[in-house]
């Protein structure tokens, strides 16, 4: 066979294997399906879905990972976003709530969860019978148990 064969059968070699290596999860994707994949065993749902829009966004946000759990009784609604800036009327200063305000007695016990939160959480939300967080996923299977104990704390 000469070269030009040779080089030839490579080269087509690499046109049928390169797009197939390429359609491989890369690390990062991995490990979040490993972290999806976790929560799911322990309870968690997650789906894909745009957080509440702060009154400040000038464009809608795009979806994120959101971990929910079903609660066994009806929830109050309410919000609470992590917000880009500090403000006195924020809860801890960064936490701002959009839409109807929890009871004084809710907003204590959410005060209480926000400190436990892994890094990473951007957004709490309650309604029906469901619980939710917004997390970037910059954690690992220790940070879904916390978020599993902050969710069932909210849905008691």
């Amino acid at each position: 066979m000469s070269a030009t064969v040779i080089i030839l059968i490579v080269l087509v070699a690499a046109m049928v294997v390169g797009p197939v290596a390429m359609m491989q999860p890369n690390r990062g994707q991995r490990r979040r399906e490993r972290l999806r994949q976790y929560a799911r065993e322990v309870g968690i749902s997650v789906r894909l879905l745009p957080p509440p829009r702060l009154p400040t966004d000038t464009a809608a946000p795009s979806a994120m990972p959101v971990y929910s759990l079903i609660a066994d009784t009806l929830q109050p609604a309410w919000s609470l976003m992590r917000a880009p800036y500090a403000h006195e009327s924020h809860v801890q200063g960064w936490w701002q709530f959009l839409g109807p305000k929890p009871t004084e007695a809710r907003r204590q016990q959410i005060e209480a969860v926000l400190d436990e939160l892994p890094e990473g959480v951007v957004g709490l939300r309650s309604g029906a019978r469901q619980l939710d967080i917004f997390w970037r996923e910059n954690g690992d299977e220790q940070d879904i148990d916390q978020l599993l104990v902050c969710l069932q704390k909210l849905a008691a």
